[in-house]
């Protein structure tokens, strides 16, 4: 996610220190615009704070939805490619950052010289695939290129032992992502899935294969992507940290996975050294294997041929795009195709992050912003330690176990201290864009493999680019990071006051914080491990206001009539969002404990301001089409649940707007998650 028109505001002190002389404009924090009073905050919060958010923030028609995170990655985007267009507007020297970030951007531009060259770029490719006449052969190519056919690889830190990395294995190889598109006789999974065929169908006859040939491919390219669908992870059990941990020897891999040649492909990927994995779903991965030795040769070159042809799409000629884009209006709901302008500083952005990156925090971001920010962490640190002493479910012993995780936590706030070093990343104006990506992607195999394999883990490593409009708690490193993406405007405004700046960035870092504490974030200890630090009647304490959670989002409409929330796949985010409403009310009211009780404003208490600004966060407008497929995909539940159904069991709001039996939100007080 990405924002930025003007430059970042620093964080005022006014929020942390009682010598600050600004004056707070309370509207930079909650546009009162927003609000449709009409409608009672006990039925209907979210409508109730930003009613008429969309109508006054038209939705741009490439977004199938649109709110207020939406717009500030909107304006990010806008940002970023004022800088990029700047730099691709000038002469550079040849082999300089802003060389290859103009080239770059130039040739994604260039839909003249890419429609000419249509799928040409990418047939040169396939080429090789053809070529390749024996199961072992087109093995041994996989692995060298790293191009796994029907299992991921990857590199990353191992839950059990996290100051060392481990070569991870991962169920993959389905187009969807998700097996209920594949298995499930849904309607709306059935349509998605009759489109995704036919959008393969259209994708290789682009790419010059005859309609019957393209049509049979696919055919046969789908039975195979079915049958490693019947056995792979669902949604649910993908969030489940022991579940997805199997650390075995490579020959225990081997014998798992029906005597395929795991040492071999390991040391033809230049993972010569490894002798241990993590195995995260053993079951589809052998599934997969079994695939790899039986099916046909030609079955396996086809496969390889769609990744191919799919991963290239968005980088070819103006047909290819055209046919995306049609399948995203089916699958997102979408109106109208991203502009050139916007794929081509996307491109750049993921190709050239940490180039993007610098430039992004020199023009956009202070390094007083990043101090206030870390003294702001600190006192929701503070409070969340003041919330686990006074939880009756948890024995002192636990509690003393989780005061020292919390007090080990990594902070990461802006930007990293150390960038990558990608002077020796290529980009050649005279070669394709295809070949040019993919040279790219090499080279960061590369910058990769050099920094993890067989080393420890880098604690420093970000896992976002500064510019990014998200932030995360990893729990393998015990840290929390907010990208200086993230620190502006009407998420965290120096102008605004502090109920409004509690009540949106500081809900922000409260859930963050209490990821190291949800239903898998739990599972770790202070220094990252996978282990069970609970006593058995803290587990069970956790556990039952965790099931009366999800028992509770089951039970909300993301389609009235029609589609419920999954209150299991969503369950670490609507913790998260419970345990950072209650740690950022907490610490605004040391706040203001300290520094004095706020007025009374446009007729709003503080405590009513903190809540109206958290609403404001979620402002948001979506097609039907987008919602579905979140539902199916995202573990955050969707915009309105995070604020209806967080508020409705958080006891503060109760208080501060007077929210009584019969109001369509009201849960009593017996029946409210108490958790964090």
């Amino acid at each position: 996610m990405i924002n930025m028109k003007a430059k970042l505001l620093t964080i005022c002190t006014l929020l942390l220190a009682a010598g600050c002389t600004r004056t707070p404009d309370r509207n930079a924090g909650i546009n009162y615009a927003y609000m449709d009073t009409t409608v009672r905050a006990g039925d209907d919060f979210a409508r109730y704070a930003t009613g008429h958010w969309a109508e006054l923030n038209p939705q741009p028609k490439e977004y199938p939805m649109w709110g207020t995170v939406g717009k500030v990655q909107d304006d990010n985007i806008k940002a970023l490619a004022a800088l990029i267009q700047d730099i691709a507007a000038g002469e550079n020297k040849k082999g300089s950052i802003e060389q290859k970030i103009g080239d770059l951007y130039n040739m994604m531009m260039d839909s003249v010289r890419l429609n000419s060259e249509g799928a040409a770029p990418l047939r040169a490719h396939i080429a090789e695939i053809d070529a390749i006449q024996t199961r072992e052969d087109l093995l041994a190519h996989c692995a060298r290129e790293h191009d796994n056919l029907l299992f991921g690889i990857f590199v990353g830190a191992d839950e059990k032992d996290s100051r060392n990395n481990i070569v991870c294995i991962s169920q993959d190889g389905l187009s969807l992502g998700n097996r209920d598109y594949y298995l499930s006789d849904d309607p709306q999974n059935t349509m998605i899935r009759e489109a995704m065929k036919e959008h393969m169908v259209r994708l290789f006859v682009l790419t010059g294969y005859g309609a019957e040939e393209s049509r049979d491919k696919m055919e046969r390219i789908w039975a195979i992507e079915t049958a490693i669908a019947e056995p792979y992870y669902s949604m649910e059990k993908q969030r489940d940290s022991d579940a997805n941990y199997h650390k075995v020897t490579v020959d225990s891999l081997t014998a798992i996975c029906g005597g395929f040649d795991w040492r071999t492909y390991l040391d033809n990927y230049r993972y010569n050294l490894t002798r241990e994995v993590d195995l995260g779903q053993p079951e589809p991965v052998a599934k997969a294997c079994e695939i790899l030795m039986t099916a046909s040769l030609e079955d396996l070159k086809d496969i390889y041929r769609w990744q191919l042809i799919s991963g290239a799409s968005s980088v070819l000629s103006d047909d290819f795009t055209d046919e995306n884009f049609d399948f995203n209006k089916k699958l997102y709901g979408v109106q109208q195709k991203t502009p050139r302008w916007k794929m081509a500083e996307s491109l750049v952005d993921n190709f050239m992050s940490d180039a993007v990156g610098q430039m992004y925090v020199k023009r956009y971001f202070s390094k007083e912003a990043k101090d206030e920010m870390l003294e702001m962490i600190s006192n929701l640190q503070a409070s969340l330690a003041e919330i686990i002493r006074k939880q009756d479910w948890m024995c002192d012993s636990t509690k003393a176990i989780a005061l020292d995780k919390l007090a080990a936590y990594k902070v990461k706030v802006g930007y990293p201290d150390k960038w990558d070093d990608i002077s020796g990343l290529t980009v050649d104006p005279e070669l394709t864009l295809y070949d040019n990506i993919r040279a790219a992607r090499k080279f960061y195999w590369e910058l990769n493999y050099n920094k993890k394999y067989n080393k420890p883990v880098d604690t420093d490593e970000w896992h976002m680019p500064a510019q990014m409009v998200n932030a995360y708690y990893n729990p393998t490193t015990n840290e929390i990071c907010f990208p200086a993406g993230f620190l502006q405007p009407p998420l965290y405004s120096i102008t605004a006051d502090a109920a409004a700046n509690y009540g949106a960035i500081g809900v922000v870092i409260g859930h963050e914080m209490t990821h190291g504490f949800d239903d898998q974030g739990r599972k770790y200890n202070k220094d990252g491990n996978l282990s069970d630090w609970w006593t058995e009647a803290d587990t069970e304490g956790f556990s039952k206001p965790c099931s009366q959670m999800v028992e509770f989002f089951n039970s909300l409409w993301v389609i009235p009539g029609e589609l419920k929330a999954n209150g299991a796949l969503c369950l670490g985010e609507n913790l998260a969002d419970h345990g950072g409403l209650n740690i950022a009310y907490e610490a605004f009211q040391m706040w203001q404990k300290k520094h004095g009780r706020l007025d009374t404003d446009n007729g709003f208490t503080p405590e009513q301001r903190f809540f109206l600004s958290y609403a404001n966060v979620w402002a948001d407008t979506a097609s039907e089409e987008i919602l579905r497929y979140l539902t199916m995909m995202d573990v955050h539940s969707i915009a309105r649940l995070r604020v209806n159904g967080a508020l409705a069991q958080c006891d503060y709001w109760y208080d501060a707007f007077n929210i009584q039996p019969g109001d369509s939100l009201y849960v009593a007080p017996e029946n409210r998650v108490k958790v964090w």
